[in-house]
């Protein structure tokens, strides 16, 4: 019987079961041979991680049950509640209860795995679910990948090698092997959001791809700035006269209608008012950062930047630049779209005051257009221009890994405790000698004992 099945989708379920044991293991290793202590990379995803124990459990979305754990934990105090004491930044009190100061896709996304251990009896522990966090952030990247696989070979007319190639690149050479696999991010989250709706916009499931582009909104509301880009191809595939558009567009405003519907429930049910909402207080307040630092910034710093920790990204630029130069309109205009996504994305997110990411490994806030990025590699792989560079991109691809097994054995928060000025004074995002890089290099010859420790004032910071 499974012979039947065609080769795109066994590939399809053979890279996404790879992937999340490549993502899983990569970083458990580490951890139990002490060469990574970090359980958890960011205290922004531990809301997700326990609020699908709160549903299947309790079904509700207050996290009430677990919030001493976390208190305990990571207290990371924000505000002050005279009554509890201090609530820590990933949380908000309404009321009598506490609910996640995030969205809530995420944890719903990782219901299904979550069902079946905690209905077995799992325990509800700062441990278990820091497991269950790590296997659930796993499996949306990979399955991602997966996604992004049979986007590529169905509707990109790539053959099978090229088409895994490109996925590898998305998989293995991008922070989502470092950092967005590595725990229930909201980023993994919106690169699956939206190589779905893409599947659904090139297989013209009108409904469907606007139903996926309202949970990337409600999912991360900043990576709603991709809709308009994305709505301009739905225009172009469907206007032949207003009686024409009619039937595709009503289905796809209709998509829209029940994510949005389900968040003004839920907003209104566990939220009481929208200013509860973690992002609520930012829109106003976070743009900080001066242009063009922010934007070079993104793309080149040294410890942060696109092309340093993915330098083989570089090909997506030069594959919308062969896009560019051919004659066929109805082509160029998905290119011109996505790399317009790209563009505007880092423009944005480089006058946010946290253009670097805060406390993560590399660029995690461009990690929300890399399937874009990747797809704009495809006229660069199909071109003459590959056969006569491929060790230049295979070289690339190989260094651009190598960067990511990097972040896996050494990102633990240490470099940003040492140099992390904030965002008012960004001097120590562009030093060389100072690099995250450079840091992690003497902390090995510390390890080494051929060193005193990582940099002068690092007594009291790193052990």
């Amino acid at each position: 019987m499974f012979g039947r099945i065609p080769l795109m989708y066994k590939n399809f379920w053979r890279i996404t079961f790879v992937a999340a044991t490549i993502y899983f293991f990569s970083w458990l290793a580490v951890y139990k041979l002490g060469v990574n202590q970090l359980p958890i990379q960011s205290e922004d995803t531990l809301p997700a991680m326990f609020l699908p124990a709160a549903i299947i459990n309790e079904g509700t979305l207050y996290i009430d049950t677990y919030y001493d754990i976390l208190l305990e934990n990571y207290p990371h105090p924000e505000d002050r509640d005279y009554e509890k004491g201090m609530i820590p930044f990933y949380a908000r009190r309404v009321g009598e209860h506490y609910v996640s100061a995030f969205t809530i896709i995420t944890s719903l996304l990782v219901l299904p795995l979550y069902f079946l251990p905690l209905k077995l009896g799992l325990p509800v522990t700062l441990e278990t679910m820091t497991y269950m966090g790590h296997l659930a952030g796993a499996f949306i990247v990979a399955l991602s990948g997966g996604f992004l696989f049979m986007l590529l070979r169905k509707h990109f007319d790539l053959k099978d090698k090229k088409a895994k190639l490109l996925t590898y690149v998305y998989l293995f050479a991008t922070v989502n092997f470092a950092m967005i696999s590595q725990a229930l991010w909201q980023h993994g989250t919106v690169e699956l959001l939206f190589i779905l709706a893409l599947w659904f916009l090139f297989e013209r499931k009108w409904f469907f791809m606007a139903f996926f582009l309202s949970l990337v909104a409600i999912s991360r509301p900043t990576a709603g700035i991709v809709i308009p880009f994305l709505s301009l191809i739905f225009v172009y595939q469907n206007w032949k006269g207003i009686k024409s558009f009619i039937k595709p567009a009503t289905l796809y405003v209709l998509g829209f209608i029940p994510p949005i519907w389900f968040f003004i429930w839920y907003t209104g049910k566990y939220y009481v008012d929208l200013s509860n909402n973690g992002y609520a207080g930012q829109w106003f307040m976070g743009w900080q950062s001066k242009f063009p630092e922010g934007f070079l910034g993104m793309w080149l710093s040294p410890s942060k930047g696109i092309l340093i920790y993915s330098p083989v990204l570089i090909f997506a630029l030069i594959g919308l630049w062969l896009a560019l130069r051919r004659k066929q309109w109805k082509v160029n205009l998905n290119y011109v779209v996505f790399g317009s996504i790209v563009l505007i994305h880092t423009l944005i997110y480089s006058i946010w005051k946290h253009w670097y990411g805060g406390w993560s490994f590399g660029y995690r806030m461009a990690s929300d257009v890399i399937p874009f990025m990747i797809i704009l590699m495809v006229p660069y792989i199909k071109s003459s221009l590959y056969e006569k560079s491929r060790k230049i991109f295979l070289a690339l691809f190989i260094f651009s890994v190598a960067v990511q097994l990097y972040g896996i054995a050494f990102f633990d928060g240490i470099w940003h405790a040492a140099y992390d000025n904030g965002f008012r004074d960004t001097k120590w995002l562009w030093s060389i000698k100072d690099s995250e890089l450079a840091f992690n290099i003497r902390r090995v010859l510390v390890k080494l004992r051929l060193l005193e420790r990582p940099c002068p004032h690092c007594l009291g910071i790193y052990d």
